[in-house]
């Protein structure tokens, strides 16, 4: 069907890697030496640990250092969500819509967030579209579905509650007796993973939209570098993204009939939609974020519902979101709530939280704007059956702020829940009963409070300057640390040969590291636990293919 992409870049040297030109640098290098120690450590953690790192990793852009803290510790201030263990991974995945998905209550087995885009594809009977990582869920559907005769849903709605993991919802369990209710009419599989590691926002929302896994849609990070390029996901806009989204071939299969859009917080959230007009045969399909005009972080939010200039070239900016009203009586609502119209939402100053936009109040005003996107874009309005991606991250923002464990969560959980029985009766009078299918999910969970899980918190900070300390010592401008991150360190290569060291001489010095010596920002170690190491394995990424214990990564490889 003429499926293609165009690779726009921004400096030549990433256009000559992505083009085959220049060959790339980072993380490719096979294991010098004897690596028999590494790989028995490896070989140690459970294979789960393994094949979600190898997943989430890519020999072309991916980070030459892999680690496992010691559970519950973890690398990262803000109470990053990030790891390969089942409580980060594991997050809810259900679907709901009488007369497309089948009634089964709560099922067992399990299953990845790449399974969602097959499952779309098979409530679409569309069999253009192949997910590489993905299968379809086939306990969810009705026998109906696929057979002679059947007509799909007039729309399709994935809905991500951003960072709403199980652990989440278990904590807040009775704050969410909405969702909970719908559980018997639809299929909640019980045992949802989001199956690669890093567990981070950009990553999962283009394994959600492509049925592919990092190694494979090539967004293996909120920082990766390309031909020794350090590169974020969203700078050249969807470049980076290399594989289809089901949004991108049905659209284009259906002459770009369907409406294809997303309502969302940041573009790093765009993935799980489409590449918009940036796929060769396709169009601008319809998108607001609220990206910050000048972010700091990946995820800085703005006063507005924007895109971002990177991403305005390729998409239609719904611009009326913003006449959306009713967002001063949302923070009322909130300030309300203990009893007192004081400014205040529990002990915080909602003038002080993004004037209000970092509180609940968030939910309810977000809802009614995808409510307006919905009527005014004709979304589920004819025969063509439409997609519609959703992202809420009131969730996300608070498990970093207060975390999961905290009473501000259990608002947000509660907020989350309301507005979603107000979105389903929405949809039954806009659509219609029986002509939608919604598929709710969580792009990660949370971090416990270390106070809650006794996790020691490592900081990013002193790993750097302790491998630099040991391993850089020729006196010049150039660092052998490039950047730390919570689950695996970027490294110059060239710069440890200049100093006579390998990727494995440093994973097995970063082994050896203790509480005391990566105590940082205001974290002690636990008293009697200086001296405890905090990782459970280093280990160089290039090993994953060559792991006997991970025949996966082996047989892909070869």
């Amino acid at each position: 069907m003429g499926r293609g992409r165009r690779l726009l870049a921004a400096s030549a040297v990433l256009a000559a890697v992505l083009t085959g030109a220049i060959a790339p640098q980072g993380g490719v290098a096979s294991a010098q030496g004897d690596d028999a120690d590494l790989i028995r450590a490896a070989c140690a953690l459970p294979k789960e640990y393994l094949l979600r790192t190898w997943r989430g990793w890519s020999p072309d852009r991916g980070a030459e250092l892999s680690w496992i803290p010691r559970e519950p510790d973890f690398v990262g201030s803000g109470l990053p969500h990030v790891g390969v263990w089942d409580y980060i991974q594991h997050v809810p995945l259900f679907w709901y819509g009488p007369g497309h998905v089948a009634a089964r209550g709560r099922v067992a087995r399990p299953v990845t967030v790449a399974d969602i885009a097959a499952t779309q594809a098979a409530l679409l009977d569309f069999d253009g579209f192949r997910a590489p990582d993905g299968e379809v869920l086939r306990e969810a559907l009705e026998p109906s579905v696929g057979a002679d005769g059947y007509r799909p849903p007039k729309l399709l709605v994935v809905m991500v509650w951003d960072a709403a993991g199980i652990n989440v919802l278990e904590e807040h369990d009775g704050l969410w007796p909405y969702l909970e209710s719908l559980v018997p009419q639809g299929t909640w599989y019980a045992r949802a993973y989001v199956g690669s590691s890093p567990t981070s926002t950009a990553q999962v929302h283009a394994t959600i939209g492509t049925g592919a896994f990092p190694i494979h849609h090539g967004v293996v990070g909120h920082h990766f570098q390309i031909g020794g390029v350090d590169a974020t996901p969203w700078q050249l806009g969807p470049n980076f993204l290399m594989l289809p989204t089901l949004a991108d071939v049905y659209d284009e299969a259906m002459d770009n009939e369907p409406e294809v859009g997303i309502v969302a917080t940041a573009d790093i959230h765009l993935s799980m939609m489409s590449h918009g007009s940036f796929w060769n045969g396709g169009d601008r399909d319809v998108a607001v974020t609220r990206s910050a005009a000048s972010k700091k972080t990946l995820t800085d939010e703005g006063d507005a519902w924007n895109l971002p200039r990177e991403a305005a070239a390729y998409y239609r900016l719904a611009g009326y979101a913003n006449q959306v009203g009713g967002f001063a009586d949302d923070i009322d609502e909130v300030d309300r709530r203990d009893g007192q119209l004081d400014g205040k939402w529990r002990d915080n100053d909602i003038a002080a939280l993004l004037d209000g936009f970092d509180t609940p109040a968030r939910t309810p005003y977000q809802q009614r704007v995808v409510e307006t996107v919905i009527d005014r874009e004709g979304f589920g309005a004819d025969e063509v059956p439409d997609l519609l991606a959703l992202n809420f991250k009131e969730i996300d923002y608070i498990s970093h702020v207060w975390s999961m464990n905290s009473p501000e969560m259990g608002d947000a959980v509660e907020y989350q829940d309301d507005a979603l029985e107000r979105f389903v009766s929405f949809l039954d009078e806009t659509v219609g009963e029986g002509e939608w299918v919604m598929a709710i999910t969580a792009d990660h969970a949370a971090m416990p409070d270390p106070a809650v899980s006794g996790g020691y918190q490592i900081s990013t900070g002193p790993i750097g300057s302790l491998v630099e300390a040991r391993f850089d010592t020729d006196d010049d401008d150039v660092k052998v640390m490039d950047l730390v991150q919570p689950a695996q360190a970027f490294l110059n290569e060239d710069e440890l040969a200049d100093n006579g060291a390998t990727v494995a001489d440093v994973a097995r010095f970063v082994q050896t590291l203790t509480q005391a010596q990566t105590a940082g920002g205001g974290v002690q170690p636990e008293p009697g636990r200086e001296d405890e190491q905090v990782f459970q394995a280093v280990f160089p990424s290039a090993l994953l293919p060559e792991l006997p214990c991970l025949p996966e990564a082996r047989e892909r490889s070869g």
